[in-house]
């Protein structure tokens, strides 16, 4: 008997297991997973839907926002506030063009603005030496909707900044100091790129060179809870509807930021950004549609099971 109640309670669990997986709440998650409970930093986690390796971000408070020294705040980044989110997963690295080309063939993911065909040249979405690149995706919907093909979602403007930054409120994913051996952003890619680079590299969407690295590059760079490229190389989409005052008015316990609005918010900086935008506190309202930032790409974060 009392062997059959421990069976019992096994098959409960993972009975509830995949069934938080394919119900958050919020009906953006229509894939099962078994997804495990995070508990500790330092846990990681694959997907078994398209391999992502994701982080595990325990949970806690942590400080959101800019401080008040910090001289290269925008006013949309303050007040600096204590937030406390439950447990997460997110993506260790930014999704690639390989796995958001599986979500295209599988007929879920279909954005209006992502090159695949030319005819004078093999454009960067689906160029063999950069399936390991981050994807470029211009309108936020299509990132929605590979997480959402993906079994996952968008990550919150709060659980972002969280994984990139910690629990001690430093300015970047590796510390307080800028290192320019540990991001891809403008001034170290334009300065080390040959003549030949510019003219002749692979087109990126409206950009006529790309100055991006894969998506597991910069170990050195990680953040505290070991996910990399959470400064630099592409801006990232997050989920929250942009309002350059939300802070103010914010909640403090699992912000999801403004009911509505006009722009989703873009985070991290990209590899034309100069380094004011990769702190990690930098935030980017984003039109929907947009097309003339260059490369804005994203991750994709998971709930844990209550």
């Amino acid at each position: 008997m009392k062997c059959s109640r421990v069976i019992s309670g096994m098959i409960l669990a993972i009975v509830a297991v995949y069934t938080a997986a394919c119900n958050t709440g919020d009906g953006t998650i229509d894939r099962a997973d078994v997804v495990p409970p995070c508990t500790t930093s330092g846990q990681t986690w694959t997907s078994s839907v398209d391999g992502a390796t994701l982080v595990c971000i325990p949970a806690g408070e942590f400080l959101m926002g800019a401080a008040n020294d910090d001289a290269l705040a925008r006013e949309d980044e303050k007040p600096q506030h204590r937030v406390y989110l439950n447990a997460y997963w997110i993506d260790r690295t930014e999704v690639t063009n390989a796995n958001f080309a599986r979500c295209m063939a599988a007929g879920m993911c279909k954005p209006e603005v992502y090159e695949t065909e030319a005819q004078t040249f093999v454009p960067y979405a689906v160029h063999p030496d950069y399936r390991d690149y981050p994807a470029f995706l211009y309108e936020a919907e299509a990132a929605i909707d590979y997480c959402r093909w993906a079994g996952r979602r968008l990550p919150t403007e709060a659980e972002w900044e969280k994984a990139a930054r910690g629990t001690d409120g430093r300015r970047f994913p590796w510390g307080n100091e800028i290192d320019c051996s540990r991001a891809t952003c403008y001034e170290r890619t334009v300065n080390t790129m040959q003549p030949e680079e510019q003219l002749n590299g692979p087109r990126c969407g409206y950009s006529y060179f790309c100055r991006t690295v894969k998506v597991d590059a910069h170990s050195t760079g990680a953040s505290p809870y070991g996910a990399l490229n959470m400064a630099g190389n592409v801006w990232e989409w997050v989920n929250d509807w942009y309002a350059p005052d939300y802070y103010s008015v914010a909640p403090t316990d699992n912000p999801i930021g403004p009911a509505s609005g006009e722009y989703r918010v873009r985070r991290g900086g990209g590899a034309k950004s100069f380094y004011s935008d990769l702190r990690v506190t930098a935030r980017a309202g984003g039109y929907v549609g947009h097309v003339f930032d260059g490369q804005i790409g994203f991750r994709c974060a998971l709930s844990t099971p209550k």
